[in-house]
């Protein structure tokens, strides 16, 4: 039962650590971030 335990514990830890990035970003204003710049060109179309 001892590893029942162990193994229910590192589910736990490793579940609250994927939510804490997420739940950092909802006091942010989402509004304020700096539009994304572009990476990849279409070469094919250039004049």
């Amino acid at each position: 039962m001892n590893a029942g335990w162990i193994v229910f514990g590192i589910c736990v830890v490793f579940v609250i650590g994927a939510a804490i990035p997420l739940l950092k970003d909802l006091g942010r204003d989402q509004t304020a971030r700096p539009p994304r710049r572009e990476t990849l060109r279409d070469w094919r179309n250039q004049k």
